[in-house]
């Protein structure tokens, strides 16, 4: 049967609760970073986005649930380091959220799986990877807070730009760490192109396409990156959110012409050509290496494993049987 008639959930007893829940998180939570993701170039099939940034940040009381430790496998050390997969639980309550958040971004009516959360007590960036939005299930008929489970986030070139210095900085140095150089030759020489590339600029190329090349247009892209920095006395351009490979220009066969490949600014309309995969006197121009742009060193340990095999001739190249004993 029914419901009886005579009892209904009452408003001021919901109120109530929300108070109690606001009140419980404010007094025993923690301040933490709200960080929203910005997709800019979102594919429509798979929902990525590669060049994601985030722009904005937003404080906010949330309660850690987990009150002893953080969860996850914790501190791993692995063939490429030491790898952080810590997890954790954070209720934060539905009213704070949207007071804090929806009131200044419209868009966001809720935590979103994707977006970050930044805690400063122990200088952890966590990403959201799942919101439990009925926990607890209807009290006297509401919804009172969302529950934000998150994981460490894993850092891929994404651009931030919060305003907290303490991400920021951080991550700057970390797309630093992780840039490629190209130390490029000559301009391309092609009226209407310039030679000085922009800061924060997207370059791109298309293979074997360049100048006033009608194919030559950046929905062609068969490459593009992020400009970090371009010095104009060296030549060398620093890039991040590679995609794609850049393809050095082709030392020609005798007989051949030059196969010239570039690197554009979509912004800036200039236009570079790419250097030789071996040296020639028309473009001294180095193929680029993935290069710490902190400390100048490299950065990938194929590069020096490579230095030191040259360096002490590691591999013994003969045609003689090492497993032999000398007998064939």
């Amino acid at each position: 049967m029914p419901r009886n008639p005579y009892i209904r959930d009452n408003q001021r007893e919901q109120k109530l609760l929300e108070d109690l829940n606001v009140e419980t998180i404010r007094s025993m939570g923690r301040d933490v970073y709200y960080i929203p993701r910005t997709l800019n170039n979102q594919d429509k099939i798979f929902g990525e986005d590669a060049s994601s940034s985030f722009n904005s940040a937003y404080l906010i009381d949330m309660y850690h649930e987990d009150s002893q430790a953080f969860g996850g496998e914790g501190d791993i050390i692995g063939k490429f380091g030491i790898d952080v997969k810590d997890r954790a639980s954070f209720r934060v309550a539905r009213r704070t959220f949207m007071q804090e958040v929806t009131k200044r971004n419209s868009f966001i009516d809720r935590p979103r799986e994707g977006d970050l959360i930044y805690y400063p007590l122990s200088g952890s960036l966590f990403e959201i990877t799942f919101v439990e939005h009925e926990n607890p299930l209807y009290q006297l008929g509401q919804l009172y807070s969302f529950v934000l489970f998150v994981e460490t986030f894993a850092y891929n070139n994404e651009d931030f730009a919060t305003g907290i210095c303490d991400i920021d900085e951080c991550f700057e140095a970390a797309r630093k760490q992780q840039a490629q150089i190209i130390t490029l030759g000559d301009w391309s020489g092609v009226p209407g192109y310039t030679e000085n590339y922009f800061k924060g600029e997207i370059v791109y190329q298309v293979d074997g396409k360049w100048g006033d090349d009608e194919t030559a247009i950046f929905g062609k892209a068969t490459a593009t990156a992020e400009v970090i920095d371009w010095d104009a006395e060296t030549l060398e351009l620093t890039v991040g959110n590679v995609n794609g490979t850049f393809n050095p220009t082709v030392e020609p066969i005798v007989g051949d012409e030059l196969e010239i490949q570039t690197i554009r600014g979509h912004s800036s309309n200039a236009e570079r050509i790419m250097p030789i995969e071996e040296s020639n006197p028309v473009n001294d121009a180095d193929f680029f290496t993935q290069t710490n742009t902190v400390t100048d060193e490299l950065a990938g340990d194929n590069e020096e494993i490579n230095l030191e095999i040259e360096k002490n001739d590691l591999i013994d190249f003969n045609d003689d049987n090492p497993f032999s004993e000398g007998s064939y």
